[in-house]
């Protein structure tokens, strides 16, 4: 049992606390992966600004560790923060090693913050991490022949130039109100161990702020390489006189100087990067960012507020047409036009506001492409694969409640290709491929929905072994199979409990992963499909709604009750009398844009006493087109209502899932319509078809 643990934060400061460490924690995640692939790459020198950015990253979370009293997470990521730094002096470069480290201590940073959250200490050895990194920031020799960030290493010359990173650092630490002070100390000549004198002077200094600038490098001072003198830039809260005070304390000293900084940015470095300033001033006042948090819950009940006011408005155009009639017959038209005008200015208001709640609930879909690239580095080095992840489309905004519902699908669809889908080395060496798979993660706005992409270089889907997989798992018996065609097999891979892996590992072979996926989009109103070709690789396609709680839809009838189909389902829609209908295999069908279109009538399927009769309202009865994926039908109604926008409600718990239902609306009259879910109609009804060739 968890011991509790108290920390100095409130509870309804938790929720703030959570959202600023894990948008470091994804900072320093991305940072370190990009580091490591450039150093894999050997691209040369690495990226100061990821450089920049990742220490930046640790020194603030070390500040709110500590600001909520968690001592152990302040220690750990200044740690971290420590071994950064040396990395943007250019001590040394990142090493496959220290990326490993620093991905477990950021998986140890975790669990500490959850120990914030719950108020429970976590099963982790924080402080073997801890020194793990000190050691390896200790241990690291200087790597004069690497690549470095830094350009034009300060030289003990009068103005002590400095790279423009470490410019935009100390502009950094004055935006956060810390002093900059520039320290020069030196031993004295006759000293025992002068070296030992200037790093614990360097150490000491490190306990009451931040170096930035450290010259001759701890390194440097290890291996004896110093001429007896210490020149650092710190920033710190602490005033001059205070520091003056710790380093007088330290034996063997002979000189100390403590004065604000005046150092400057070095010509040969400036020079490459004309947008930096050429002198370290105190940042001019800035706009601050107006922006605010806010809760999904407030959210979600402002958007509930939004869909009633949809609702009353098409109650209020109804109530409009019945007064137009009234005033007509009563040759009364200044009522009508006073409420004409009163109405078009109240639905300006509406969609304005709707569109503005609609936009507030929209994220970019990074916030969920961010966390893959780990994933996908971890199963590849499991699988003893080299795999490169590409990421497209990452700006693409969706709603947040489905961000939040896609991240799991997306794993299992990455893992999958990993695991699955691209070769070993070896294999790819023999198929004439590079050695080097790849995964394409691409997001796009489609005629409006969001599309999110899949794709591997692999080896594709083996139809056969899916069929032999299906037998073995007794999901399907032999002749079954063996009427599917390719595309039909492959489908398969979403069913539950099958697998083709060999054997059972750490990622694969139970049989889950494929079927959550087809389930939790399934929930999301939106479709998933595969495309494979053997040698080549697949493709796997999820298609979202950008939204699930107002959408367009086409009202049609069935008798008295009214349905809404979801506009972004359908292709477009035709009167019966219009098209002649035949049958194929005792199905009706017509023929529709040179292909055959099965129709399905809507009464058969939300069969009812009252729609047992044929309409004899004059209505003309109609086809309505509708897609998911690649399969199109024609749903044959009794008649069109017209196009509105509905508010989406969820059914009852009572009733369940009502399969060819996904929820309902409430319209302007004050009737409840019925939503019809296409993929699932269609899809039910393919099953149906099925099982009826089968008999």
């Amino acid at each position: 049992m968890t011991s509790p643990q108290v920390f100095e934060i409130q509870t309804d400061e938790l929720e703030i606390f959570t959202q600023e460490v894990n948008e470091h924690l994804q900072v320093m995640e991305m940072g370190i992966l990009c580091l490591e692939q450039s150093a894999e790459d050997k691209k040369g020198a690495a990226d100061a600004e990821t450089l920049n950015g990742v220490f930046r990253a640790a020194h603030t979370l070390k500040a709110v560790a500590a600001t909520v009293g968690h001592h152990e997470m302040a220690k750990l990521t200044h740690a971290m923060e420590t071994l950064f730094d040396r990395m943007r002096a250019g001590d040394f470069a990142l090493t496959r090693a220290m990326a490993d480290e620093l991905l477990t201590a950021l998986d140890v940073l975790k669990i500490m913050r959850d120990e914030v959250v719950n108020q429970q200490a976590g099963d982790v050895d924080s402080a073997t991490i801890t020194r793990l990194l000190r050691t390896l920031t200790e241990s690291s020799t200087s790597n004069k022949g690497a690549p470095a960030v830094a350009q034009g290493r300060t030289e003990k010359e009068s103005g002590r130039p400095l790279t423009p990173e470490q410019a935009v650092s100390i502009q950094d630490y004055v935006r956060q109100g810390y002093s900059i002070l520039e320290i020069q100390v030196s031993a004295h000549a006759d000293a025992f161990a002068s070296s030992a004198r200037l790093m614990q002077a360097a150490m000491a200094l490190a306990d009451i702020g931040q170096i930035i600038v450290h010259q001759p490098s701890q390194v440097e001072l290890t291996n004896d390489q110093h001429d007896g003198c210490l020149w650092l830039i710190l920033a710190t809260d602490a005033n001059s006189s205070a520091v003056e005070e710790i380093l007088h304390d330290i034996t063997d000293l002979d000189q100390v100087q403590v004065q604000p900084c005046t150092a400057s940015v070095a010509p040969q470095a400036a020079a490459t990067n004309d947008k930096r300033s050429p002198e370290i001033q105190a940042p001019a006042s800035q706009t601050e960012d107006k922006t605010v948090r806010i809760s999904v819950e407030r959210l979600d009940s402002l958007m509930n507020l939004v869909g009633e006011l949809v609702t009353d408005r098409t109650r209020l155009a109804q109530i409009q047409d019945t007064l137009h009639a009234l005033c007509a017959q009563h040759s009364d038209g200044g009522v009508s036009s006073a409420l004409d005008e009163l109405t078009t200015h109240l639905n300006r208001v509406v969609d304005q506001l709707q569109s503005q709640v609609v936009q507030a609930r929209m994220l970019p879909i990074a916030q969920i492409f961010h966390k893959l690239p780990r994933l996908v580095r971890d199963v590849a080095r499991s699988a003893g694969k080299q795999v490169e992840l590409v990421i497209e489309g990452e700006s693409t905004e969706l709603d947040r409640s489905i961000i939040e519902a896609i991240g799991d699908p997306l794993m299992h669809l990455l893992r999958n290709a990993v695991d699955h889908g691209i070769e070993s080395p070896q294999a790819r060496m023999t198929a004439g491929k590079t050695i080097t798979g790849t995964v394409w993660l691409t997001a796009e706005h489609k005629q409006g929905h969001v599309v999110i992409t899949v794709q591997d270089d692999g080896q594709g889907i083996d139809p056969a072994r899916v069929r032999r997989a299906a037998t073995s798992r007794g999901l399907l018996s032999e002749d079954e199979t063996a009427q599917l065609d390719d595309d039909q097999a492959i489908a398969l891979i979403f069913q539950p409990n099958l697998s083709t892996a060999e054997q059972v590992t750490g990622t694969s072979g139970r049989g889950v992963g494929l079927d959550v996926v087809h389930a939790n989009v399934k929930r999301l109103n939106g479709s998933v499909t595969v495309e494979s070709e053997m040698g080549r690789g697949a493709t796997f396609c999820i298609t979202l709604p950008l939204t699930l709680a107002i959408v367009q839809a086409m009202l049609v009838g069935l008798g008295d009750d009214v349905y809404a189909v979801p506009l972004t389902s359908i292709i477009e829609s035709l009167y019966l009398s219009d098209v002649a209908v035949s049958t194929m295999q005792g199905e009706p069908i017509i023929q529709w844009r040179d292909q055959v279109l099965p129709l399905l009538h809507l009464r058969q399927i939300f069969h009812h006493p009252r729609l047992a009769a044929a309409p004899d309202d004059g209505a003309k009865q109609a086809v309505v087109t509708v897609a998911w994926a690649k399969l199109r039908m024609g749903l044959i109604v009794d008649k069109l209502i017209g196009k509105q926008e509905i508010v989406v409600k969820s059914l009852s718990p009572i009733l369940g899932n009502v399969p060819g239902l996904s929820g309902c609306t409430i319209l302007g009259n004050g009737r409840i319509a019925l939503i019809i879910d296409i993929p699932s109609l269609i899809n039910a009804t393919m099953q149906t078809q099925k099982q009826g060739a089968a008999t």
